[in-house]
């Protein structure tokens, strides 16, 4: 039996098949992936269900795979969770379950790093993924040094993560980088053991290139914009709105729209609330109306009318996402356009 190590796949996976059929994968043959299976390439999900359905297969806990857990998502996780589908949930548990390394009498396997003189069983998980924090513990150790220069072990370490160019970084009977780069157009590399045998194919393109640009429009639309404050969706809008494409173009002007519509409620909320106001003094008086304004989702501007102008600049603070402004505006009654 062979084992079959796989570098960063990265949702490339044509170049999976292909690098499979060059290494002649048998039934019996374990295939190891060290992680950062899914981002930036083009079929994440085809992946996902290759391994997941394949036996005879583990996969470790890459960095990638660990931002999707703590749900920390960066562009490159966004457009997978919108890949994915109904099925990101489904997703998620798969990979709460991966291991942060393994062993085989040959090597220890991790998606990143490890840190010199500790157990394998003892390290840390953030060196092992290579996450933020990780690499960040990492820099405090060693400086700027890489950690293979520090590695003593008996068993060398076959790793991800680190991008090494087109070739594997070998340091020998030390270390194995085999990260060269699949997603940018590189190479996605196995390592076969126990032979420690290399075996390359070359990416089709840069995907990720690709992807950053196809995939601009649909992240953007599936951002929770109701609950950004006003001043992050203006941002965004500003980012956006002179782009060299038409639709994410359009659509940001549309989004600027839909802010410039709603605050624009305020020239109809600011009398309900005033009149208001007057009916509760009426009723209970100057001194006692507060003790029932408190009951209205939007007593503070109840009692800012009451001590001073009320103003639209005053309404964003206090209702500072679209989300809380929709929710006061139906507490008053006003009519709203379903097309805002």
């Amino acid at each position: 039996m062979r084992t079959i190590v796989v570098g960063d796949i990265h949702g490339c996976y044509r170049e999976l098949l292909r690098l499979l059929e060059k290494v002649q994968l048998a039934d019996e043959d374990c295939l190891i992936s060290l992680g950062d299976i899914v981002d930036r390439g083009p079929d994440s999900v085809k992946v996902y269900d290759f391994l997941r359905n394949r036996p005879n297969t583990i996969v470790l806990m890459g960095n990638h795979e660990r931002k999707h857990l703590k749900q920390t998502l960066s562009y490159s996780q966004e457009i997978v969770k919108l890949q994915f589908g109904d099925r990101y949930t489904e997703f998620l548990d798969w990979i709460r379950l991966f291991p942060y390394y393994y062993e085989t009498p040959e090597a220890i396997l991790v998606h990143a790093a490890v840190e010199n003189g500790i157990d394998i069983a003892q390290q840390r998980e953030e060196v092992l993924c290579g996450c933020t924090a990780g690499e960040r513990y990492l820099e405090r150790q060693y400086g700027q040094a890489y950690w293979t220069q520090f590695y003593r072990g008996v068993k060398p370490v076959i790793f991800g993560h680190h991008v090494v160019e087109n070739r594997p970084l070998v340091v020998e009977q030390k270390a194995y980088g085999i990260d060269t780069g699949a997603c940018h157009g590189g190479r996605l590399t196995a390592l076969i053991l126990p032979s420690f045998e290399i075996v390359q194919v070359q990416a089709a393109k840069d995907y990720w290139r690709e992807e950053i640009v196809k995939w601009q429009l649909p992240v953007l639309k599936a951002k929770p914009w109701k609950t950004y404050k006003w001043e992050k969706i203006k941002a965004m809008c500003e980012e956006n709105r002179n782009s060299s494409i038409p639709d994410l173009a359009a659509f940001t002007i549309q989004k600027e729209r839909w802010m410039s519509n709603l605050l624009a409620l305020s020239t109809i909320a600011i009398p309900k609330i005033e009149q208001q106001l007057a009916t509760l003094i009426a009723q209970y008086g100057v001194d006692d109306f507060k003790k029932q304004a408190c009951h209205f989702s939007y007593a503070p501007l109840l009692y800012k009318a009451n001590s001073s102008q009320l103003t639209l600049e005053f309404l964003k603070q206090t209702l500072p996402t679209p989300e809380r402004w929709l929710q006061v505006m139906a507490d008053l009654g006003i009519d709203i356009d379903t097309s805002i």
